[in-house]
């Protein structure tokens, strides 16, 4: 790409028309509610795609990625992957899993269950799902008669590649307990990389997936034990919120739990659930 090529690309501004074209696309779609001032956030965005495609301008871009070819090609998940946002971290809002670990672990061994399953539904880069594996196989150290199942998933294929290779830069663990870092993390060789990567073991506990949370679930209803949902459902919808959650309360099985991020509050979509901690709720039995 020469200089005045990249120039015409790098100025080019998305027009209202085209914005609400993309937002109308992604609440219809995802059930993500894109709100007028993220129109900058978007162009900046966008811009790397029209870079990558040598589409010069946002018209021809989103009629090209919003068409059978577009999805053909890959691109429509390109532009989704770029407007999804895939904040996370190792034992981020770390008062869920002292719950997890303090609560909900024991209270499930007491019944005499047989096979804990747990869902991290919207996983981005697969941080949370192994520190619930982390904690979970520590928990199945303790008690040798425990077991479980981690499914993982998100909207984005590109994180899900991510969280299923599993390598994650140094700084991603230096605040973490020392022991878990040295039970379940393998250190790069090469000095310069600054790389970590999780334990096969580990890896091998969690099976990743693409997932839509507007579509339907691969799983029967009443049969997952818990549910971590967290700092996803504060991008969508009121509307797409509620179904969210209602079909995520199918999901769970009765006496079990689901977890939303700390600023979230879901009592208002399901009378289901209650509440038992901060963004932490029960679905009701009988």
């Amino acid at each position: 790409m020469d200089y005045s090529e990249a120039v015409k690309i790098y100025s080019q501004q998305l027009s209202e028309t085209e914005f609400k074209r993309i937002q109308e696309f992604m609440l219809k779609q995802l059930g993500v509610k894109l709100n007028p001032i993220k129109i900058v956030m978007v162009n900046s965005r966008l811009i790397k795609r029209l870079k990558a495609t040598g589409i010069y301008n946002f018209k021809e871009y989103l009629d090209y990625a919003l068409s059978i070819q577009g999805k053909r090609d890959g691109e429509l998940e390109r532009m989704v992957d770029e407007l999804t946002t895939h904040k996370t971290e190792f034992f981020r809002e770390v008062e869920h899993f002292h719950f997890l670990r303090d609560i909900v672990l024991p209270e499930f061994v007491k019944g005499q269950n047989n096979l804990f399953q747990i869902w991290s539904a919207g996983c981005s880069t697969g941080e949370e799902a192994y520190t619930i594996a982390m904690l979970l196989n520590e928990f199945k150290l303790a008690n040798p008669g425990f077991n479980y199942s981690i499914f993982a998933s998100d909207v984005s294929n590109a994180v899900v590649v991510k969280a299923i290779r599993a390598i994650y830069s140094n700084r991603t663990v230096e605040e973490m307990d020392k022991r878990f870092l040295k039970r379940y993390f393998l250190v790069s060789r090469d000095n310069n990389e600054q790389k970590v990567r999780v334990v096969k073991e580990l890896r091998d506990k969690v099976q990743f997936s693409v997932q839509n949370l507007v579509d339907n679930y691969p799983f029967q209803n009443n049969s997952l034990d818990v549910i971590f949902c967290r700092n996803t459902l504060i991008y969508f919808a009121d509307s797409s919120k509620k179904k969210v959650v209602q079909k995520l309360t199918e999901k769970i099985k009765p006496g079990g739990y689901l977890f939303v991020g700390l600023s979230e509050t879901i009592s208002q979509y399901s009378t289901e659930i209650k509440q038992v901690s901060p963004s932490v709720y029960v679905k009701k039995q009988g």
